[in-house]
């Protein structure tokens, strides 16, 4: 007899029905392998994974389109077979937005950013570097630890694996990676072979990130800035190791239309972090231009806006909510002071009214009419576009 749980009653004792789904989400454990691979359809995810892509990477289009594209056509199969899902170089200067679509990537084809295993390539220079990234030989001290990277994807075989500013590793690297885009897999220092072919590797690089700057301020063109860091970046890295990459992506300096939608995506960040504590934030768009002009800073992109927020904004909060001024149902409003430089936070006591040319936080990313791109958190009356 089944009773209400699943279980099965034999003479009195209850025996657990071990089904399809309970193995998955053992395995999806063991492995790292989300549970979405192993028993869902995948097609809905790739065809519209360049949008999704986009609801965290800020102005790159070209670079999502290539991503998205070389992803599609592996998983259909037109791609080279037993090689990983994509590789690719990522170029461009800091805060432009590679590594967020590295972690974009992780979250949408694995589930989780997780899923994404970094190295910083600064670390990686000297004879010994390619030991620590496969492993040691028996004869050798520290072979029992194996290698950094062959360790990390034979127990997350499916991941998004970021090689961070590439070109300070050690020259010597650069045949492991020769090997790992041929074959799709390596030889661990203990002999095991690991498997790549269902990670994609991404490697960055700041190389001519300056001419790219120049492009921005009009003192060159944009595709003659292009073209110098290519010159660049052929003239540094092995044709051999270029050629094997399913695309070169460069990454444009962010514009500042650009930097004030990553004001808005960290400012929902913000929101969701303080919705854990039943608290609600409007924000005027005074207030967010504040934001955008006192952190504004083309030559490092979108990193400055986050520093700014954590230090101006979260810090704030959280002095807030330790002192109690504001806490669980509470929501505040934040403002631009009257010099236009700083930000004044209110605690609004009673119902919550929105003051006109304010705005819940949680509607500052919909730039469309559709409901489904409206960020919900607290129960603030919705406007219609443009009611603000």
């Amino acid at each position: 007899m089944q009773n209400n749980n699943g279980n099965t009653s034999v003479n009195g004792v209850n025996e657990a029905i071990v089904g399809p789904d309970h193995v998955a989400q053992v395995v999806s454990r063991w492995t790292g392998i989300p549970v979405t691979t192993l028993d869902q359809e995948e097609k809905e995810k790739l065809i519209h994974l360049a949008d999704r892509l986009h609801e965290r990477v800020v102005g790159q289009d070209e670079a999502v389109k290539l991503v998205a594209q070389a992803v599609l056509r592996s998983r259909a199969g037109l791609e080279q077979p037993g090689q990983p899902i994509g590789s690719f170089l990522f170029l461009g200067s800091t805060g432009v937005g590679k590594t967020e679509l590295a972690k974009a990537l992780a979250e949408q084809l694995f589930d989780s950013e997780k899923m994404l295993i970094r190295f910083d390539m600064s670390e990686f220079v000297g004879s010994g570097s390619v030991l620590r990234l496969i492993g040691a030989p028996p004869s050798y001290h520290g072979h029992q630890d194996g290698g950094q990277l062959t360790e990390k994807v034979r127990t997350r075989p499916y991941s998004v694996i970021l090689f961070d500013e590439v070109e300070k590793a050690d020259p010597s690297v650069f045949n492991v990676f020769l090997q790992l885009l041929d074959d799709g897999m390596l030889t661990d220092g203990k002999g095991r072979t690991v498997d790549f072919k269902n990670t994609i590797i991404i490697m960055t690089s700041n190389l001519g990130a300056e001419h790219l700057t120049e492009g921005v301020t009009g003192e060159r063109t944009m595709e003659a800035a292009r073209d110098l860091v290519m010159k660049q970046v052929q003239k540094y890295f092995r044709p051999e190791l270029l050629n094997r990459l399913s695309e070169i992506v460069i990454f444009e300096p962010l514009s500042h239309d650009n930097l004030k939608e990553v004001v808005k995506i960290q400012m929902k960040s913000v929101v969701t972090s303080v919705a854990h504590k039943g608290v609600s934030l409007l924000a005027s768009d005074d207030a967010l231009d504040v934001i955008l002009s006192e952190s504004y800073n083309p030559m490092y992109g979108a990193r400055p806006v986050r520093r700014w927020v954590q230090k101006n904004v979260m810090t704030k909060l959280s002095e807030m909510l330790i002192t109690g001024d504001a806490g669980q149902g509470s929501t505040i409003s934040i403002d631009a002071t009257d010099d236009k430089k700083g930000l004044n936070f209110q605690v609004l006591k009673e119902e919550v009214v929105v003051p006109r040319g304010k705005r819940p936080v949680e509607e500052l990313q919909s730039d469309s009419d559709s409901d489904d791109d409206v960020f919900e958190i607290a129960p603030i009356p919705k406007r219609k576009k443009g009611d603000y």
